[in-house]
């Protein structure tokens, strides 16, 4: 009698085991959230908001919202279905192509290596500015050395130290929010400002949005971090309650706290250089608070480095597990923690110490757009993955009831977010120095995929027979 074909999501679920589900569903959100609320909102926010001015920065961090639900909804039907660690390399190999799988791995790994170095780098930034004359390489050693360290302990600690930490950066945004539209109606001995700023807006509102598009969607990079929980999380059926949950609060938190800064701080004084946080209560004489929020961007920064420290090594376990890397980055320790694949990624991020010799400030923000432009090529695969997805999981008899989490309007949503993306990369390639970061990472991705496909044809690994 012959054996039962698998499906595609039952494929996919046995290919990818090992790891242990000990990571509450509270943690599991806080990890989302937390891995997005960074540098990207409280420190290169300055950047969006000097180029674009207060106007555009609000609806250049609103589009990015949008696109971003657009990705996040994809990515949350798949993961439901089939909720394991890894899961963009893993859903790309099955459902578009072992070579593109392969590729997605790679990209995605680099991407999120490329993340802990921007977090360590503007750590370092911040403690200059905490403390002025200190060495950028000593803070990078310290910081790597910290991040390291946590992420040696199992899902369950690192859950629960990621809860305290996205807790931590959610009240300093409230109470910044609170203290803010205080400055802003005169609540405080402040003088009242309004919305007066939004008046002082120079140039193209467009021009500017475009300017700086991939910086602000920057901010909402880590919204797919849910995904790589998947996998960890003790109740399967909780993912789309964690899905839902991190996207509201992200969106929520990042275009309320940019409207407020963007209402205080005249555009002019913002830049990369600090938190424009801290330079708004530096601005209002209150020293004392700047240098509090100066700690906690700091603690924000480290915090979303260790989220993407945790899903690095999560990656490239799962390519090991794929045979799309080498089979000793699968190994776990006793903890179930992918104790090589974390040493490796670590290695890699170390990168940051360039920022020693090339300006901080320079290094930080290539390192931004290097990061978005790989997003806009994953979050696109992501939108077609789940279009394929649907149309598969339909024909090999699945039910869309089901399904724990589903797509709303399909297939209008994959669609919208692969149109939205390639606006993105167009208004992108607009400006010279965020198109200087595509003309880089392209070459790289195409000689990547151009290798994976020689690697799948020399090998005859597919999505069916990767003999795992």
């Amino acid at each position: 009698m012959s054996e039962k074909k698998q499906t595609s999501v039952e494929r996919v679920m046995a290919a990818s085991t090992g790891l242990k589900r000990t990571m509450s569903t509270k943690a599991a959100i806080m990890v989302g959230v937390g891995s997005t609320i960074g540098t990207g909102l409280f420190l290169s926010s300055g950047d969006v908001i000097s180029t674009a001015g207060p106007v555009g920065a609000i609806i250049a961090y609103i589009i990015g919202g949008f696109v971003a639900f657009f990705m996040t909804s994809c990515l949350g039907e798949m993961s439901a279905a089939m909720p394991v660690s890894g899961s963009l390399q893993a859903y790309t190999t099955e459902f578009i192509s072992p070579a593109m799988g392969f590729t997605i791995g790679w990209v995605n790994w680099i991407g999120a290596a490329a993340t802990i170095t921007a977090q360590i780098v503007a750590s370092a930034i911040i403690m200059r500015d905490m403390i002025p004359g200190s060495p950028t390489w000593l803070w990078i050693v310290v910081f790597a050395a910290l991040l390291f360290g946590v992420n040696i302990f199992n899902a369950k600690a690192f859950g629960d130290i990621s809860f305290w930490f996205a807790s931590l950066k959610l009240v300093l945004v409230v109470v910044f929010a609170i203290v803010g539209l205080a400055m802003m109606f005169g609540l405080t001995s402040s003088e009242a400002v309004g919305f007066s700023m939004y008046g002082t807006q120079e140039g193209s509102v467009i021009k500017g949005i475009s300017a700086v598009m991939l910086t602000a969607f920057y901010a909402y990079a880590g919204t797919e971090m849910f995904a790589v929980t998947a996998g960890e999380i003790k109740n399967e059926k909780d993912v789309p309650k964690a899905i839902n949950m991190t996207l509201i609060i992200l969106v929520a938190v990042t275009v309320v706290s940019i409207a407020i800064v963007a209402a205080l701080l005249p555009w002019q004084e913002a830049s990369v250089l600090g938190s424009p946080f801290v330079y708004v209560l530096r601005n209002a004489g209150m020293k004392g608070a700047a240098l509090f929020v100066n700690i906690i961007v700091l603690t924000s920064a480290l915090s979303s480095g260790n989220y993407f420290v945790y899903a690095c090594a999560r990656y490239l376990w799962s390519m090991g597990k794929y045979k799309q890397a080498p089979a000793v980055v699968a190994k776990t320790s006793k903890n179930g923690v992918p104790i090589v694949a974390l040493v490796v990624s670590m290695l890699f991020a170390l990168v940051a110490v360039v920022a020693e010799f090339v300006a901080e400030d320079s290094v930080y923000l290539f390192l931004v757009w290097f990061i978005g432009g790989g997003n806009i090529f994953m979050y696109t695969t992501i939108c077609i993955c789940q279009y394929r997805f649907r149309k598969r999981y339909l024909a090999e008899g699945g039910k869309l009831e089901d399904l724990n989490y589903k797509v709303a309007a399909f297939p209008l949503i994959p669609i919208l977010g692969v149109i939205s993306f390639l606006i993105m990369l167009v208004f992108t390639l607009m400006d010279p120095g965020e198109a200087m970061a595509i003309y880089v990472c392209a070459p790289c991705y195409l000689v990547i995929y151009l290798f994976a496909r020689y690697y799948v044809k020399k090998t005859g690994k597919t999505a069916v027979n990767l003999d795992i």
